[in-house]
């Protein structure tokens, strides 16, 4: 019976050390997790570019900026709201972009060419389109392909 007594004592003891030693980490877990916000939302990073040419792969880089969505706007974007607000309306499908406003542009061939490279909300984006010129890039790129 002493020996049944003893191994339970030393049982006990064991699970008391233990359970001291990993008090700290159990506490620091939730710590952790409630500052790492990032991990809650889908991966989202875009390159952004504008280039003289009608292919990307010829044409010569004009301007480059980088573009964050979630969990809040940023990035080297000038206006990184209006360019999320604009790719979320439109479930992030570059092609389906057409801006905000009508407006007339002239007919002269200057082509630009509009890349986006990354991932939109988990998933793999690759998007290539030449623009006849910098209006029309303007006005059917609208605020995502404005800087």
């Amino acid at each position: 019976m002493r020996a049944s007594i003893r191994r339970t004592a030393a049982l006990g003891m064991i699970t008391a050390a233990a359970m001291t030693a990993l008090a700290p980490a159990a506490a620091a877990a939730p710590e952790r997790a409630s500052t790492d916000e990032s991990r809650l939302y889908a991966p989202n990073a875009l390159v952004l570019t504008v280039s003289k040419g009608e292919t990307a792969k010829t044409a010569t880089p004009l301007r480059a900026v980088t573009l964050t969505c979630a969990p809040t706007p940023g990035g080297t974007h000038p206006a990184p709201e209006e360019a999320c607000d604009e790719l979320r309306s439109v479930n992030g499908e570059f092609s389906a972009l057409r801006g905000g406003e009508e407006r007339a542009c002239v007919k002269i061939y200057d082509p630009l060419v509009a890349t986006a490279e990354g991932v939109w909300e988990g998933r793999r984006v690759a998007y290539e389109r030449t623009f006849g010129n910098s209006c029309v890039l303007q006005t059917e790129g609208g605020s995502v392909f404005s800087f």
